[in-house]
């Protein structure tokens, strides 16, 4: 199974977030591999997404399904391969900053341990294949530490590859899911903060 989490701290107000988020026609085209979606109902929709790792390219279409809406903080999803075996399941998380006494609130990004230089690289060679040649990153807020006014918003997506070749599909997802999830999660921020004039 593939996994990533990614979390980025916007200078917003968890409700501004939450209402671009709820609507997937505010935020679809940030995803990477974005080719076209169809809304069914307010929870099912079919997502086609291409997918290029070096010279491996295939078009994926998928089944989402919102499993909870549970606004301003959550929206869980899962979905399912129609083109290809795989499920999957994956959600948005929003938490606004709440200082309490004596204690200060810290990004989950930062407790992750750094990534070594070849994986920064791999990672970037990665990015580049996808058509990615940079990340969603904001000038000094997705690093900064949560404050007064701020809310953290952390994507969740999880893929299980299915049939004969889920091992080798398995193995080209898992660098590329981390990238993925970091460049929605920094772009749907950098949209709001620069709709919103967000200041540092």
């Amino acid at each position: 199974m593939a996994e990533a989490e990614y979390t980025t701290t916007a200078k917003l107000p968890i409700e501004t977030i939450w209402e671009f988020v709820k609507d997937v026609d505010h935020w679809a085209d940030f995803v990477s591999g974005y080719q076209s979606h169809e809304k069914e109902n307010d929870n099912d929709s079919i997502w086609t997404l291409k997918g290029d790792v070096g010279v491996l390219a295939r078009v994926l279409t998928f089944r989402v399904h919102v499993t909870e809406w549970a606004g301003p903080e959550r929206v869980s999803f899962e979905l399912v391969g129609l083109n290809e075996p795989m499920r999957g399941d994956g959600e948005f998380v929003m938490k606004p900053y709440r200082e309490r006494a004596g204690e200060r609130a810290t990004d989950s990004s930062r407790s992750t341990p750094q990534k070594s230089r070849l994986l920064r690289f791999l990672e970037a060679m990665i990015r580049v294949f996808l058509g990615r040649g940079g990340r969603a990153r904001r000038a000094d807020t997705a690093d900064a530490e949560p404050g007064p006014g701020m809310t953290q918003l952390t994507f969740r997506l999880r893929i299980d590859p299915g049939g004969p070749m889920a091992p080798m599909v398995n193995a080209l997802m898992k660098p590329v899911m981390l990238p993925a999830a970091e460049y929605l999660a920094n772009k749907i921020v950098s949209h709001l903060e620069a709709a919103q004039g967000a200041k540092g």
